[in-house]
């Protein structure tokens, strides 16, 4: 006797494509979409769309173990290339040669400040010019570029790049050693001034003489380091300045006290993560000694200390550190030796090697710290 079966419904091995752009592919990592844009003239136009973008950089923020931050190193021949180094895994050393989008050589070349991919470069025609000759968006991995307005360019002005949710806007701040502040912004291309906030710029920072630091942006707010002297008692003196991104103003925020005198300072830097800020200062107690201590801001200006210990001066004095690791360590650099990265362990005091470089084309210090999306200065 036949025995009649009932035939199969056919089974498809193609995801819906809903299931596929809008579920799986903004979850992996932006260096993989990145080469998968080139799958298809489909795939090109839907990975390289805004609302692709967008998407994928709002799962990567919220998802902080895809968060990588990579370290940016400028090689020293002409036309410059770009490598990075993965703060997560150092000891898995640069990644592949990526082109800088213009011809010029690394010592006209100055990286500024970050934000969600895109990093703001400084070009100068000369090495000793005092103005920048353009200032560019560039996202490294993509290769997009945007040169913007030459207004406010100078290199000594301190810059702060944000994204300004409100107005769906990538913004550039910059501060003056005249204490002006300018905003740019990169949907109209076109910079304005801060006139309500040049007398209150020079009430919170009433020094001789004083530098600001590379800046950090932590939940929509702008921080700089800053260091200076008085000028009643010359004494040096260190601050946070914070600059608020909605309300557009800005507001001194007062350090911890460290050591028994601040000249003695050695190291002085901020560092964040996906939750906190982190003040880490390397100093001199005696002419011997040498101490590190670290500090978690809690909320608007209130510090608890993390960590405080002794060192060996030849351990970390001439180490500068640029990340803190998920596992509590530190990525830091070599001050006076060119493109080493090391990894410490603050609690064992173990300090290791995770990366060198004696090669004279990278044997530079990293020039600035980002993370890998897709986001285009061209929208």
């Amino acid at each position: 006797m036949t025995e009649h079966h009932r035939p199969h419904k056919k089974i498809t091995t193609e995801l819906p494509p809903d299931i596929l752009f809008c579920n799986i592919l903004p979850r992996l990592p932006a260096e993989s979409l990145h080469r998968f844009r080139y799958v298809s003239n489909k795939w090109h136009s839907i990975i390289s769309s805004p609302e692709f973008i967008n998407s994928h950089l709002h799962h990567i923020t919220k998802n902080h173990r895809q968060n990588h931050h990579k370290l940016l190193l400028l090689s020293t021949t002409t036309p410059c290339n770009v490598h990075t180094i993965d703060c997560e895994s150092p000891e898995n050393g640069l990644s592949p040669r990526r082109p800088f989008p213009i011809k010029v050589s690394p010592e006209n070349m100055t990286i500024i400040t970050s934000c969600n991919g895109l990093v703001c470069v400084g070009i100068t025609k000369r090495n000793y010019d005092d103005n920048y000759s353009d200032l560019i968006l560039w996202n490294p991995l993509t290769g997009d570029y945007k040169k913007l307005s030459k207004s406010h360019s100078r290199k000594e002005c301190y810059y702060g790049l944000y994204y300004s949710d409100s107005y769906d806007d990538y913004r550039l701040l910059c501060v003056t050693l005249h204490h002006r502040a300018y905003i740019y912004s990169l949907k109209s291309d076109s910079w304005r001034k801060l006139d309500s906030y040049t007398s209150h710029l020079k009430r919170i920072t009433c020094l001789i003489s004083e530098s600001w630091g590379e800046c950090i942006v932590h939940n929509d707010k702008v921080y700089f380091l800053k260091q200076g002297k008085r000028r009643t008692m010359g004494h040096l003196s260190n601050s946070i300045i914070r600059f608020d991104t909605k309300t557009e103003k800005f507001r001194k925020i007062v350090i911890p006290c460290f050591g028994v005198g601040r000249r003695d300072c050695l190291n002085f830097t901020l560092l964040h993560n996906d939750r906190d800020i982190y003040l880490c200062v390397i100093y001199k107690e005696n002419s011997v000694e040498v101490s590190a201590k670290l500090w978690r801001m809690d909320g608007d200006g209130d510090w608890t200390e993390i960590i405080s210990y002794p060192i060996l001066p030849s351990l970390y004095c001439f180490q500068k550190p640029v990340h803190l690791m998920r596992n509590g360590n530190w990525i830091t650099y070599c001050l006076h030796s060119g493109c080493h990265v090391y990894k410490l362990d603050p609690e064992r005091r173990i300090n290791e090697m995770s990366y060198s470089n004696y090669d004279d084309e990278f044997d530079i210090p990293p020039t600035g710290k980002y993370i890998e999306t897709l986001v285009s200065p061209n929208w």
